[in-house]
């Protein structure tokens, strides 16, 4: 992330926490945090012999998406990761059994996955392309491919 992009992020969080209490975090600011930080919203990881591609980013900000699409090695943005419903009260909780902030796929299967936020006023972001780190092993991690 770039010094100008981090120094919004920064300026984005102090104006949330200067605003009144509403929920808590960043639950509000999906339309300014989430275009920041596109090199976040998936991460791979290679794991107990399948490939695991992590939307957690994403889920964290739920409350401001009306849908996540995506697509494996293609840009045709043809499935939706489903969304566990927004809890106004705890807007950044999760609940990973019923709603897995992942998908598990045979290993080596995906080389890149595309990835399109509708924010919940329908307004539709980029489209963001990610690969695998070539390292990725048992870490998490992705690239951003142009």
């Amino acid at each position: 992330m770039t010094i100008l992009r981090r120094a919004a992020l920064a300026a984005a969080v102090l104006a949330g926490l200067a605003a009144p209490a509403q929920a808590q975090g960043l639950a509000g600011m999906e339309k300014t945090v989430l275009p920041m930080t596109t090199g976040n919203w998936v991460a791979f990881r290679n794991f107990d012999g399948k490939q695991w591609v992590y939307f957690t980013h994403l889920v964290v900000y739920r409350c401001g998406l009306s849908e996540v699409r995506y697509s494996l090695d293609s840009d045709a943005l043809d499935q939706t990761f489903p969304l566990q419903p927004c809890d106004e009260q705890n807007p950044h909780a999760l609940d990973p059994v019923a709603f897995p902030p992942y998908l598990a796929l045979p290993l080596g299967s995906a080389e890149m996955i595309a990835v399109q936020v509708v924010f919940d006023d329908g307004e539709e972001s980029e489209t963001v392309r990610l690969a695998p780190c070539d390292v990725t092993g048992d870490q998490t991690c992705a690239v951003l491919v142009e």
